[in-house]
């Protein structure tokens, strides 16, 4: 057996095999397991070793190919692979093992990370925005356009990206950018989770440490209240608006509700004897007593009479084999969406052929009832309805929890443990007499003193 100091100088000088049958092998005098082996087209590094444990027949395995990988190179890989085989390793099996990990690393994009996300997001215990979030991931964070680094592995996402993205979402729209950081937190400590994090080879969160405020983000909270002009504007383009959207519209006013909960309100939801809808946990946001955080309640809601009698109204124009879905296109199959169509975006909101154009016709219908009243249209959202009516509540009921209770805000602190009452009552007089307030708004008959419940001026 050959033997001698293994050297890159040395290795160069030997001659290769004049055949592949006259192969010969040099071995270290450092590592006397490694050798270098020289056949007739290529000199490779191989180690000697019983790599399937003491009771495996010795075998030879390529370390590398020479000059790609040096002599001294070879050395380290000798000596790590000799004291994997003295721990029962075969070094082999943990190679593959971790290109293996590489090759899923790789494939293991942001984008299709993300697409895993948006499957859990219906299934979380807390799923109520789930339709609006993955709408917003779809429409931010899967946008090509708007993401770079949408394919990039998520493994080598870094906090620089999700800057850079947010900072240009920023200049266009504040709030979405808001979101995009808290969406992109939510999502990276969902993905650090043990059971995902190793299988997509995540090794650290990239935004721990990026916050709203260091980015200069935020978001104003709305005070937007619809004014008189603007209520009674409102709830005439309700009225001249056809089922199932105009019905479904006057309900939010007259209860304050989500409009997601107002859109997928279901008959068998409603108790016609006791007056009362009630709001199935999957869309109320109020919190069980006892919690200390929000979770999947029912929220009741006490109808006003005047409701009822629009619903039983409503009940009554429908045809026997309507579904539950008491707003529906689909004859009560399915509820209705695309709220949006019913507004002008701004786009829209400067054409000329606006009569013709089928979408945002409520706003139109509003815009020129408030001409004709002698007010200019300010923009609002349909969450402003909602801020409405519980601004109107609490001067109706004189009592913050109770307004609070209306719309299906949770109570607070300790409250919340102690104090189970539902305020049921005090809720259907509040409804009651907000309820015959709107139908005076419509009708014109409301001073606006009654509007602001200014009592010294009545």
């Amino acid at each position: 057996m050959d033997r001698a100091h293994l050297t890159d100088e040395l290795i160069r000088g030997l001659a290769y095999a004049p055949a592949s049958s006259e192969r010969y092998e040099v071995y270290d005098a450092s590592i006397e397991n490694l050798a270098i082996k020289v056949g007739s087209k290529r000199k490779s590094f191989i180690l000697v070793a019983r790599f399937g444990g003491p009771a495996s027949n010795t075998a030879k395995r390529s370390i590398g190919t020479f000059p790609k990988i040096t002599t001294e190179a070879a050395r380290i890989a000798a000596h790590d692979w000799n004291l994997k085989v003295k721990n029962g390793i075969d070094p082999a099996i943990e190679l593959a093992k971790h290109r293996e990990e590489e090759e899923l690393r790789l494939r293991s994009t942001f984008a299709s990370v993300m697409q895993d996300y948006i499957a859990y997001l219906p299934n979380r215990r807390k799923n109520l925005r789930a339709k609006d979030d993955i709408k917003f991931i779809k429409r931010n964070l899967l946008n090509p356009e708007k993401n770079p680094w949408l394919n990039k592995p998520i493994s080598l996402v870094t906090d620089v990206d999700v800057e850079t993205l947010v900072e240009e979402l920023r200049g266009r729209a504040p709030s979405q950018a808001y979101h995009c950081l808290s969406k992109l937190k939510t999502f990276f400590r969902w993905a650090m989770n043990s059971k995902i994090r190793d299988k997509i080879g995540l090794t650290h969160n990239p935004v721990s440490h990026l916050e709203a405020a260091s980015l200069n983000l935020g978001i104003d909270p709305r005070d937007r209240v619809f004014e008189y002009e603007e209520a009674r504007a409102f709830l005439m383009s309700s009225t001249a608006t056809p089922y199932p959207y105009g019905p479904c519209l006057r309900t939010l006013f007259e209860t304050g509700q989500r409009i997601g909960a107002v859109s997928g309100m279901r008959w068998s939801q409603i108790n016609f004897e006791r007056k009362l809808w009630t709001i199935p946990g999957t869309r109320s946001k109020a919190a069980a007593p006892g919690r200390t955080s929000k979770g999947k309640v029912s929220h009741k809601v006490p109808l006003s009479d005047r409701m009822v009698e629009r619903l039983l109204t409503i009940k009554m124009a429908q045809p026997s084999d309507h579904g539950d879905f008491v707003f529906s296109f689909t004859n009560g199959q399915t509820p209705i969406g695309n709220f949006s169509n019913l507004r002008r975006n701004k786009s829209e909101a400067t054409t000329n052929d606006e009569a013709n154009n089928a979408r945002g016709r409520f706003d139109r219908l509003m815009s020129e009832l408030l001409a004709e009243f002698g007010i200019d249209y300010e923009p609002w959202v349909w969450h402003d309805v909602r801020r409405t009516v519980r601004t109107h509540l609490e001067p109706i009921t004189g009592r913050q929890e109770v307004a609070e209770a209306a719309i299906g805000h949770g109570k607070q602190g300790i409250t919340r443990v102690y104090n189970l009452h539902t305020y049921r009552a005090e809720i259907r007089r509040a409804f009651n007499t907000w309820s015959e307030l709107l139908e005076r708004v419509e009708q014109g008959d409301c001073t606006i003193a009654e509007w602001e419940h200014d009592p010294d001026s009545f």
